[in-house]
């Protein structure tokens, strides 16, 4: 992902053609890289095929914001393993809702803009702050890569090594030229590969990520409790819709997941990351006050890696979560 916000993808969203292109030349002269979708049958394909950085929704109903958002949330799995931003446009008589969806980050930032824009950067500078933000996670993330990669350095070095100890002892004795060659290449190879092996060395993996879905608030402070001051990171998220949103921005290490929820519960909601290809590699714990044969036969069933019983200790929810991380 390009540092310069000039470059971001921006994809402006509107089932009216005039709006869009309203919207698409008040972004044009800011971004360089910006497209509209007004088709709703193909609202995926637009998406998966031009991958935004930042979605602007210029619908004049926030309900349509908010009907596209979850269309795209369930039909699209390739919308949960590529990170992007929301931002809705909205009327006047709209703004007290919009503000609420923000803070329940359902958005990212809204706009008052409709019937027309009083401030005609107001709109590109959300886009800009949205897509700074995407950034800077994205570089976050990427320390990760590096870690794994410089690590790798220290199997190219014994690699290198061993390969061309053999060669330099295999030639020697008869092409004393290339014997010498060998020799300089491995004396040159090392000084990269002890570098490589400094930054492997210093590098700090990211941490652990802990997505605990529970919709009992009494419930989620225990474990939050049991679970603070660890070497891990926490989320939370009380419903399926409030998952699937969170998964927008993050990509859990483990997933702790309990099985009687209003609306989708548990099984249901795990059944379904399991059917995702870009999701389906995250382990789910199942939480559970039933301990019947079949409601663990189920939680198998439906692809989870390990259940635990309610209640629970401390030690028993470490214990559970280790194998999974960091």
């Amino acid at each position: 992902m390009s540092a310069n916000a000039k470059a971001a993808r921006v994809l402006v969203v509107s089932d009216n053609a005039d709006d869009a292109a309203q919207v698409l030349r008040a972004l044009a002269v800011e971004f360089a890289v910006v497209e509209v979708s007004t088709q709703p049958d193909l609202a995926i394909a637009d998406f998966e095929r031009f991958r935004p950085d930042v979605v602007v929704l210029a619908f004049d109903a926030i309900e349509r914001s908010q009907a596209y958002c979850h269309g795209l949330l369930r039909l699209s799995s390739f919308a949960h393993g590529h990170p992007h931003r929301t931002v809705i446009l909205c009327g006047k008589d709209e703004t007290r809702a919009a503000f609420e969806l923000c803070k329940k980050q359902l958005f990212d930032d809204y706009v008052l803009y409709w019937p027309q824009s009083h401030d005609g950067l107001r709109l590109a500078m959300s886009v800009w702050n949205a897509f700074g933000r995407l950034a800077a996670e994205h570089r976050a993330r990427g320390g990760n890569d590096a870690v794994a990669m410089a690590q790798s350095a220290h199997a190219l070095g014994a690699v290198v090594d061993r390969q061309l100890t053999q060669g330099v002892g295999e030639v020697a004795a008869g092409v004393a030229p290339l014997g010498k060659w060998a020799a300089g290449f491995r004396d040159e190879v090392a000084t990269h590969v002890a570098e490589m092996r400094v930054r492997a060395d210093k590098a700090v993996p990211m941490r652990s990520v802990v997505l605990v879905v529970e919709d009992d608030a009494f419930a989620t402070q225990l474990i939050a409790k049991a679970l603070e001051k660890q070497s891990f990171d926490l989320a939370f998220a009380a419903s399926a819709p409030a998952v699937l949103v969170l998964l927008r921005r993050i990509v859990p290490t483990v997933i702790l997941m309990d099985v009687n929820m209003p609306g989708m519960d548990g099984l249901a909601l795990t059944e379904w990351l399991k059917s995702s290809p870009t999701l389906s590699h995250i382990p789910v714990i199942m939480l559970t006050g039933d301990a019947r044969r079949e409601t663990i036969a189920r939680s198998k069933a439906v692809g989870a890696a390990g259940f635990i019983v309610k209640p629970f200790t401390r030690d028993g929810l470490l214990a559970k979560l280790a194998p999974f991380l960091h």
